[in-house]
């Protein structure tokens, strides 16, 4: 009876062994299992995380562009329409001195002669040198005696006025003796100077 009852109660004992053995090892595999969920939601929470980022990154970046297009749209708008003012602005301006033009063409022969002259008056020192000889076209060379009436040269710069004429509607063109100097105040040239120079002032206005 005692080895029967031996063995029984050494069966006990490992039966209850390995109980404990299995729930230790259950415990032991829930804690696995709490500790894998643990980390996947971790892992879970930082690819949500990074796809948050990834998604305000792409919008920002979205946004970014489209301002800047949106910036390179108005630009190329306002170009545009500076470039309208411009060429709208040249048209006047050039219809202008072509009016301008006509008048200079029928001008009286008292005022083309009192311009003429004060125009020559400047110009004959600006060339910088002490001879100089002037050219007119032929119906000023014409009457040359009547146009230089009252002209007054420093004694220094001997003035000759030239057989050769030009073509032109009025002034003159000034060149130096040894014909090395020259300058062109002939109306024509005078106006598209000053054309273009309007014209300049109001392109860097337009555009800067």
């Amino acid at each position: 009876m005692k080895f029967w009852g031996g063995e029984e109660s050494m069966s006990q004992a490992v039966a209850k062994l390995g109980e404990e053995i299995i729930e230790e090892a259950k415990a032991e595999a829930q804690r696995r299992i709490d500790k894998a969920k643990e980390e996947a939601e971790k892992i879970l929470a930082e690819a949500r995380a990074e796809a948050e980022r990834a998604v305000e990154e792409a919008k920002a970046k979205a946004r970014g562009e489209a301002e800047l297009a949106e910036r390179q749209r108005l630009s190329e708008v306002r170009r545009q329409n500076a470039l309208r003012i411009l060429e709208a602005k040249n048209r006047l301006i050039s219809e202008a001195f072509k009016k301008a033009y006509e008048k200079l063409k029928s001008l009286k022969v008292e005022s083309y002669a009192e311009s003429l002259v004060k125009l020559l008056e400047i110009s004959i020192p600006a060339l910088g040198t002490d001879s100089v000889e002037i050219m007119f076209n032929k119906r000023d060379l014409e009457r040359q005696s009547r146009l230089l009436k009252g002209l007054k040269v420093p004694e220094n710069i001997k003035v000759n006025v030239s057989k050769q004429t030009i073509d032109t509607i009025g002034g003159f063109i000034l060149t130096s003796s040894d014909g090395k100097i020259r300058l062109d105040q002939t109306f024509e040239a005078r106006l598209e100077a000053a054309e273009r120079k309007i014209k300049k002032e109001i392109s860097k206005i337009l555009f800067g």
